[in-house]
């Protein structure tokens, strides 16, 4: 009878430590939502600290910044345990319109002379639009306005 009194409270120590164990890993939800739009003075330590995720998960969720050493005004950052309250923004790569008219989401390997002959503008006026210094410098994510 003893015997089987402390398997029994051997289980249920062991289910307590289960549980336990399974709730100490599980991740917080981000204070930001699913995706986060660069600012002018942002920076990825800052952009983690601010929507209270690891900056290695940031990276992880965000495989392209570990190649770049730089992120720009209008890029659109993926963050980790963010909620979206169920919609979807849009916010993949190519064009889209919203509220404020067209816009143009960077996709990997597009370049400005391509975006700027999709909307049949030139390169010179994307560049003005968009305060883009080096024509030759677009990155995956980053927002445009072709307008």
């Amino acid at each position: 009878m003893l015997l089987k009194r402390i398997i029994q409270v051997g289980l249920i120590v062991a289910l307590l430590v289960a549980t336990f164990a399974q709730v100490g890993s599980a991740q917080a939800w981000s204070s930001c939502g699913s995706t986060y739009v660069v600012q002018r003075g942002d920076w990825l330590a800052k952009i983690a600290r601010k929507c209270g995720v690891s900056l290695s998960d940031l990276y992880a969720a965000n495989s392209w910044a570990l190649h770049y050493y730089y992120i720009y005004p209008g890029q659109i950052l993926a963050i980790p345990g963010g909620y979206d309250g169920g919609y979807d923004h849009g916010y993949s790569c190519g064009p889209g319109y919203d509220y404020y008219g067209s816009y143009y989401v960077v996709c990997r390997g597009d370049t400005l002379g391509g975006i700027a002959m999709y909307y049949g503008v030139s390169v010179s006026h994307l560049r003005w639009r968009n305060n883009i210094a080096n024509a030759n410098l677009i990155y995956p994510g980053q927002y445009l306005r072709p307008y």
